[in-house]
């Protein structure tokens, strides 16, 4: 059954959804607005980035990243969550591609794999409400909860999905760009280059051919 924003209030008020951080502006008539967190992985990147300390996370054109939510979440089990981008940066291009689901038992931060499809750069402000989560509340408790790492009941980003992260080699839909235009560049320079220089001197060789055709012709 999908709980409605006093449903969900009571739920918080009686322990079966666990927040922290709770915002009573991000409660929604069924649903509850996640918050950008502290920190966030870009990409081909190596490092974090601090987005609490620079303020928010900037996707370039066709880039990936992980971050994580200020709200940290533990759910009853007999309660579960589905997750999905708001419709506000869903426009501008945002696209998740982490689990729709949070299963009974769930207990930490979120963490977001999010894409920017957009054509051009995506700023996301540290704690702007991204995406939100419905709350169900099930018939029963569930025979086997879900098992959170201990990473994301810290707060922070798994290890495992870091490493991989870190060795993946990408290139953004800029630096495609970028690279499109300056081989453009290259080939309009070469183009030039034929139509100024090669193009006039076999247009002589050919003239001199020509006349020593002729020549051999008439001689």
């Amino acid at each position: 059954m999908l709980m409605t924003d006093s449903e969900i209030r009571e739920g918080i008020e009686s322990g079966i959804i666990s927040m922290e951080n709770f915002d009573e502006g991000c409660l929604q008539p069924a649903s509850y607005d996640m918050r950008v967190g502290d920190t966030a992985l870009l990409g081909g990147s190596t490092v974090e980035t601090p987005v609490a300390e620079k303020g928010g996370l900037v996707l370039e054109a066709g880039q990936f990243g992980l971050l994580t939510t200020f709200e940290k979440l533990r759910l009853a089990g007999d309660v579960a969550g589905h997750i999905a981008i708001k419709s506000y940066y869903a426009r501008k291009g945002l696209v998740g591609l982490s689990g729709l689901q949070l299963d009974p038992g769930f207990n930490g931060v979120l963490v977001m794999g999010v894409y920017n499809a957009a054509p051009r750069r995506l700023t996301l402000d540290y704690q702007a409400q991204f995406c939100t989560v419905e709350f169900h509340k099930l018939s029963r408790a569930v025979a086997k909860p879900f098992v959170t790492g201990d990473e994301q009941r810290l707060g922070m980003l798994p290890r495992v999905d870091e490493d991989y992260l870190r060795t993946v080699e990408t290139q953004s839909l800029s630096e495609i760009s970028e690279s499109v235009r300056r081989l453009s560049e290259n080939v309009g320079g070469l183009t030039t280059y034929v139509n100024l220089v090669v193009t006039p001197f076999m247009v002589v060789i050919f003239a001199a051919l020509v006349a020593y055709a002729v020549h051999a012709l008439l001689f």
